[in-house]
């Protein structure tokens, strides 16, 4: 169908409502050059007769594509063509094309089209013909269109819809790849709460990792960093379900993503998600090396500086999110394996929530299905079969009524954050506790706009449940490089205790290759004395040594001397006159728990 000559009436209709004429006629495509056509059978070249008297050619050049609005960013800038067209089953689409993608020979864009539906003419001449008919037509509506997702001004652009009431000019999402699997939906929202949200009541990860999905959007609007939750635990009990029923607030499960991927890819998918809810299974995939990096890469939300061909600076990727993870190990584990050091931040940055409740791994109540298995298969097949209105529902809601929206937002974390407070926290656990104060109000908020079905009460419930199990996980109220100082000290003496501390009775027979110090057993326990320069340039690597040595004295590690010194001047078999050391309390070092 490269070549065809057309006479007479229409065969058939292809794609209904995308013809200027009404009368299922030839037409002229408005705005275009008049040796194109525009009609149902698609669009046409009107090649002009050789001689006086003959009928001009059509050369067919692609199923029916109607050229909409020429579209602009704010600085009149990134301009493009918004283009509508149907695929092989009549199902209607619609593409903002950036005008950059026809430069060359525009392989680029074609691919997309042909992947979308469109039907296009194989040879060289109706290749260029194309971009020649896209180019040449100039609608008279104008729109506004942004290159990335999530909030401009108070509207909220999706791939395939842009959620709010516009002032003045439409505005839409331009890419050059179309996000085909992003925020789509299926079902209704009824259909949702009824076989999806429903099943989060009394499931206290379910309830939280739901929230968060409705927490992403408010990042913006309340100023908060971003920041993301890693649901921990041994595999086959059920994480990777709470990822999916987070996701269906906004789609399916071909939104879910792997954090095996390079630091490049990470950034496009995280821009991808900006303003919205980024989901990541299985951090133990994550290279441990560039664990530490990829996580501040994506809270920091702002991508590698770059150059494009020409030298010149290209503008970085940004993005605002929050994201929920899965896996058997949480940040701190991978960097350790890599033999870097665990800061507070990194903790703070990810959230480690414990994923098994005591009952059933990820889940507390079952709602009468028969085992914890078939409650997950249950859950992932509901949330793939209905996904994507909740979303959309939130947004329009929050938007309505922008301002008081927000003001009650504030209150509930205000109110969530009063009742949950512990005493004497430190700054690291506060900055946690703000983070799941807003999961809980957004859960709340969503509830009393209708999205959830839920009560009032359920996601608060959720989000103290883990905020307790996170708490009790990381070993108290104290500041994470504090706990992470007493791990490192106490690893340290389980890997050479023995091995680089000399015994006080070993009278010069025991060889100790690359001694640290000396043992001694003191009321049934060991007791260390480490030399001076080993303490500082082994035990401490990474830590500040004032600080290190502060946390030891409060925990009762490190028994000063008598002086107040830190240091003991000790009778050691390597001297015959005192020597000063530090002496460690091994009793208490094993025994507490941490």
């Amino acid at each position: 169908m490269a070549f065809k000559v057309l006479s007479g009436r229409l065969v058939s209709v292809l794609c209904s409502g995308l013809i200027c004429s009404s009368n299922g006629s030839s037409s002229r495509r408005r705005g275009t050059m008049s040796e194109f056509i525009l009609n149902n059978e698609g669009v046409w070249f009107e090649k002009p007769a050789k001689k006086e008297g003959e009928q001009p050619n059509l050369i067919w050049v692609c199923s029916p594509l109607n050229v909409l609005a020429v579209t602009r960013d704010h600085n009149n800038e990134n301009h493009g063509k918004l283009l509508r067209f149907c695929d092989f089953d009549g199902i209607e689409h619609k593409w903002a094309l950036p005008l950059e993608l026809l430069a060359g020979d525009g392989t680029a864009y074609r691919q997309e089209l042909l992947s979308r539906g469109v039907r296009l003419a194989e040879n060289k001449t109706c290749r260029e013909l194309l971009s020649r008919y896209i180019q040449s037509c100039n609608p008279a509506a104008r729109m506004r269109c942004v290159t990335q997702l999530g909030w401009y001004g108070e509207l909220y652009v999706l791939s395939n819809e842009t959620i709010g009431n516009a002032v003045g000019e439409e505005v839409v999402f331009q890419s050059p790849i179309p996000l085909t699997e992003h925020y789509n939906s299926r079902g209704s929202l009824q259909e949702w709460q009824q076989h999806v949200a429903k099943y989060c009541v009394d499931n206290s990860r379910l309830a939280f990792s739901m929230s968060v999905g409705f927490a992403a959007p408010l990042l913006h609007l309340l100023g908060e960093e971003n920041g993301g939750f890693n649901l921990r635990g041994q595999s086959s009990g059920g994480k990777t379900t709470a990822l999916k029923v987070s996701l269906s607030v906004y789609g399916g499960e071909k939104m879910m993503h792997s954090w095996r991927a390079t630091s490049n890819g990470l950034e496009s998918i995280a821009a991808m998600h900006n303003d919205s809810l980024l989901c990541l299974d299985e951090l133990g995939k994550l290279e441990p090396k560039i664990a530490g990096e990829t996580a501040y890469l994506l809270v920091n939300g702002t991508g590698k500086q770059r150059a494009t061909k020409s030298g010149l600076a290209r503008k970085r990727q940004e993005w605002r999110m929050l994201f929920l993870s899965s896996g058997e190990v949480g940040l701190p584990d991978l960097i350790r394996q890599s033999g870097q050091k665990v800061r507070g931040g990194h903790e703070v940055r990810i959230v480690d929530i414990p994923a098994f409740t005591d009952k059933y791994g990820v889940f507390e109540h079952l709602h009468f299905i028969p085992s914890g298995n078939e409650f997950s298969r249950l859950l992932c097949a509901n949330a793939e079969k209905y996904h994507g209105t909740a979303g959309k529902a939130f947004l329009s809601a929050l938007i309505k009524d922008m301002s008081q929206n927000l003001d009650r937002v504030r209150t509930l974390i205000d109110d969530f954050k009063r009742k949950n407070t512990p005493l004497n926290a430190d700054g690291q656990v506060l900055r946690v506790l703000n983070r799941l104060a807003l999961v809980a109000a957004a859960g709340s908020l969503a509830t009393e706009l209708g999205i959830t079905g839920w009560t009032r009460e359920d996601a608060f419930w959720a989000a103290q449940i883990c905020f307790e199990a996170w708490l009790k996980n990381r070993g108290g109220l104290s500041a994470q490089e504090g706990q992470e100082i007493l791990r490192q000290v106490r690893r340290y003496f389980e890997q050479h205790g023995d091995s680089r501390f000399a015994t006080f009775d070993s009278e010069g027979d025991q060889k100790t290759v690359n001694r640290a110090g000396y043992r001694k057993w003191v009321n049934e326990g060991v007791h260390y004395f480490v030399l001076s320069e080993s303490f500082k340039q082994d035990v401490w690597t990474g830590f500040d040594l004032a600080i290190a040595i502060d946390v030891l004295k409060e925990r009762g590690w490190l028994i000063a001397g008598s002086d107040g010194k830190n240091t003991r001047a000790e009778n050691l078999p390597c001297a015959t006159s005192t020597t000063r050391c530090y002496r460690l309390d091994g009793n208490r070092m094993f025994a507490d728990d941490i």
